[in-house]
């Protein structure tokens, strides 16, 4: 039985280090992130929105100012596609250095008032054909809100109804780097896996460890708010979809927390705020998912497969991940962990 292993040290390819306003929360995110990860792509989706290559340095430096001191640490800028998106914003952020274009379609998630409709993406292809010929990346939060008759579709529907969208962008724009976020249903993750190998998909640690009845009771009422994400966490069979894509060792997918950090009062309000705080206990719960199928899957999905699609650089410096039990504290700065008070069995080595 192992006791300790290495991986390289990982990228997290999708996460919300909310913003300099936001005081103690934003330190203690990219505290978190900085520490246990090469680098990151931060979704530009705050309030305002990164929308331009100005936002983008500007937000940049925010992040470099909260970066605990003696470590290094990367982090990839995405600016978001708005209503206001247009061909030359999208090359000027191109020559300025931004890789990502961050897409929530209008409504489906936090901070995406200023975003477009799912059904008007086709206004802004573009946009997208540009961002193909710059090579820039186009994440997507692939949900819709309704089905393609207009009815509108509960938390459990919404990812498989966008699949036609995401095939015709996929269709048209062949060359265009394609990512999948936070697939959580096991239609999405058989679209990608299918998929040519300009589509990758990042996975949760959340979604491989939780199933719709740890978020909601039977009556569909929110009982664990701080389980609450979007996409929801669905069915149990879709649960294991997850999971097996993690282990496979399929290069389309890879590691993408999601973290996303709200203050307590925010999560326990009603509704609820949607987000779940993985930074600090995201890689001790997979190296409890790889124990059993070895280091070097847990590797390739943490630290080279997102690298290797968004074309970053592959990482020499390694962490060590001991078996040890901790506890997960009950807070941090007044946000409250995934897996706060639960006992996990693997550490980050300091």
């Amino acid at each position: 039985m192992k006791t300790s292993f290495e991986i390289a040290k990982p990228w997290d390819m999708h996460c919300h280090l909310r913003q300099k306003n936001q005081g103690e929360v934003f330190q203690t995110a990219v505290g978190f992130t900085a520490r246990y990860f090469e680098g990151a792509v931060a979704m530009g989706n705050t309030t305002p929105a990164i929308a331009t290559a100005d936002d983008a340095d500007k937000y940049r430096e925010e992040i470099f100012s909260a970066v605990p001191t003696g470590l290094a640490f990367k982090p990839v800028v995405a600016i978001m596609l708005t209503k206001k998106t247009t061909p030359e914003i999208v090359s000027t952020a191109a020559r300025r250095g931004v890789r990502v274009i961050k897409y929530i379609p209008e409504g489906v998630s936090t901070n995406s008032e200023e975003s477009v409709p799912l059904e008007k993406l086709s206004d802004y292809y573009p946009v997208l054909e540009t961002a193909q010929g710059a090579g820039i990346v186009f994440s997507g939060h692939w949900e819709s809100l309704r089905s393609e008759s207009g009815k509108e579709l509960n938390n459990m529907n919404r990812e498989t109804a966008a699949i036609p969208f995401l095939d015709k962008v996929v269709k048209l724009f062949p060359e265009l780097r394609i990512v999948v976020e936070h697939a959580s249903t096991i239609e999405m993750i058989d679209h990608v896996r299918q998929s040519s190998m300009n589509v990758g998909c990042t996975l949760t640690v959340h979604h491989a460890l939780l199933n719709y009845q740890d978020v909601c009771d039977n009556s569909g009422r929110i009982k664990n708010p701080h389980y609450y994400c979007k996409p929801i966490a669905k069915s149990e069979h879709n649960r294991r979809a997850v999971l097996k894509a993690m282990i496979d060792g399929d290069a389309h997918f890879f590691f993408g927390s999601d973290s996303a950090p709200h203050l307590k009062a925010a999560k326990e309000n009603i509704p609820p705020a949607a987000g779940i705080f993985s930074a600090p206990v995201a890689i001790t719960l997979l190296a409890q998912i790889f124990e059993d199928w070895g280091p070097g899957k847990m590797n390739g999905f943490m630290s080279v497969f997102g690298a290797d699609f968004y074309g970053l650089t592959q990482n020499t410096e390694t962490i060590e991940l001991a078996k040890r039990d901790w506890t997960v504290p009950d807070e941090y700065s007044g946000i409250v962990p995934f897996m706060a008070g639960k006992t996990l069995h693997w550490q980050v080595a300091e």
